[in-house]
């Protein structure tokens, strides 16, 4: 096995065996259970359009996607300095890009459960409409995207900072930096500074392309295609910005 496999294997167990890891998958299922419960059984929000639907419930599960980066990320290195288990990684065979690779390869299988987790509750709100199949492939994507960008930022201040409070702190500035735009009124996006800064935030991109797929039903495969290598951009820069901080891992 592998130096990066290893990591991230050992990422993994404590991420699904472990009851701070469970606590997150028993907060997001409670999440969506509340918001599904209020799509569906509100009077006033049952009366939305099924694809307007399926869009809420998939921003809301972006938002926790995010969310699971960030407090796992800022785990990821400073939280091992304050268990004062991270000297007995970094004099471990793996170099520290083996070390940032691994945990981020364990966030990418923290998306993957969150996802699996939440496909029942879109299917519920969302299998009597249309571009439901299309909602759940761009759904996937965008989650990926995100999470390999929130992540490795987050992993990167992991690795500089000296807490896991001021990784977790600096971390969730970074997510309410991001989600801000997207609180924006719809009048307020169609300005040219609200869609200039629509176009530099990976969320609100991630978001736009989810609107044109559920709402708007562009689902070909070359419609999304410049939301994408924009994301695929910001996903080079989050990752180089990793690899730059794991080079050299201070105690």
């Amino acid at each position: 096995m592998s130096k990066v496999a290893t990591v991230a294997f050992k990422e993994c167990r404590e991420d699904v065996f472990a009851v701070r890891g469970m606590g997150l998958y028993l907060t997001a299922s409670l999440v969506l259970s509340a918001f599904g419960l209020l799509l569906v059984g509100n009077t006033e929000l049952s009366l939305l359009d099924n694809a307007q639907a399926v869009y809420m419930m998939a921003g809301i599960i972006l938002a926790l996607a995010a969310l699971i980066a960030v407090v796992r990320g800022s785990d990821g290195f400073a939280g091992e300095r304050d268990r004062e288990t991270l000297e007995a990684l970094l004099i471990s065979p793996a170099s520290g890009e083996d070390l940032a690779l691994g945990k981020l390869t364990a966030l990418m299988v923290s998306w993957l459960l969150l996802y699996l987790l939440a496909v029942p509750y879109l299917w519920a709100v969302g299998s009597a409409g249309q571009n439901l199949s299309a909602a759940l492939l761009y759904l996937f994507l965008a989650g990926t995207i995100l999470m390999t960008i929130f992540g490795a930022l987050v992993l990167s201040l992991s690795a500089r900072v000296k807490s896991f409070k001021s990784a977790m702190s600096a971390g969730l500035i970074l997510f309410l930096f991001a989600a801000a735009p997207v609180a924006l009124g719809p009048s307020l996006r169609q300005s040219f500074i609200g869609r200039v800064l629509d176009w530099l935030n990976p969320f609100a991109v991630a978001m736009n392309m989810l609107d044109a797929v559920i709402i708007d039903s562009q689902t070909g495969p070359g419609r999304q295609l410049l939301p994408l290598m924009i994301l695929a951009g910001y996903v080079a820069v989050a990752v180089w910005i990793l690899w730059l901080s794991s080079r050299r891992i201070e105690l």
